[in-house]
């Protein structure tokens, strides 16, 4: 049966005619190297932080103008959110929001949340103005900042600024600890540790 079944192959097989390797078409194996992989990851991450982070005015939490506003995340210390409201933290990072569109104010808080934490950075300072006279509502961006930043997994807390940089117009920023700061912080505060 074996046999014959190989006939039958072999036969209906001896027209066909084996395919040429052609040097027209080669095809080589480009290693991608970690900046393009890590820009690809970025961007595909980018891409799916965006569809978390609603443009539209319905779907933001509404704040006042004036408003003082508090978030933090479980987890964050009563005395870390103490010295956080009161400015004891340096910002480094730095960022204006007021004049921009929201969909460029989205890509800029992405791109100032990731770069600060690629850096170690751990707390921003965001201006976003109280926005009195914006459209459809007053403080549309401090509403879509503080409802984007809430949703974003990086940020530990915020909270309105000191009168001295901005007041209500603005939200001291915490992100979360780098895996070398959370080592070098585990080492520092173990039981026992000399200082």
């Amino acid at each position: 049966m074996v046999a014959k079944e190989s006939e039958l192959f072999m036969a209906e097989m001896a027209d066909v005619k084996p395919i040429r390797s052609s040097a027209s078409h080669f095809f080589a194996d480009v290693p991608a190297d970690a900046d393009t992989s890590r820009a690809r990851r970025l961007a595909a991450d980018i891409d799916e932080r965006l569809t978390m982070l609603p443009l539209e005015p319905a779907r933001l939490t509404r704040v006042k103008a004036d408003e003082i506003v508090e978030f933090s995340r479980e987890g964050v210390q009563d005395g870390v959110l103490k010295q956080l409201r009161l400015g004891r933290y340096p910002a480094k990072v730095r960022f204006d929001f007021r004049g921009l569109s929201l969909k460029e104010a989205r890509l800029g808080l992405l791109a100032q949340l990731d770069s600060a934490l690629y850096r170690g950075d751990r707390n921003m300072l965001l201006i976003c103005g109280k926005g009195r006279d914006n459209k459809p509502f007053e403080a549309m961006m401090k509403s879509a900042l503080v409802t984007w930043l809430a949703s974003l997994d990086g940020v530990m807390a915020f909270h309105s600024a000191t009168r001295e940089e901005g007041g209500s117009g603005a939200l001291y920023v915490m992100l979360e600890k780098s895996q070398a700061q959370k080592i070098h912080s585990r080492e520092t505060n173990r039981k026992g540790a000399r200082r």
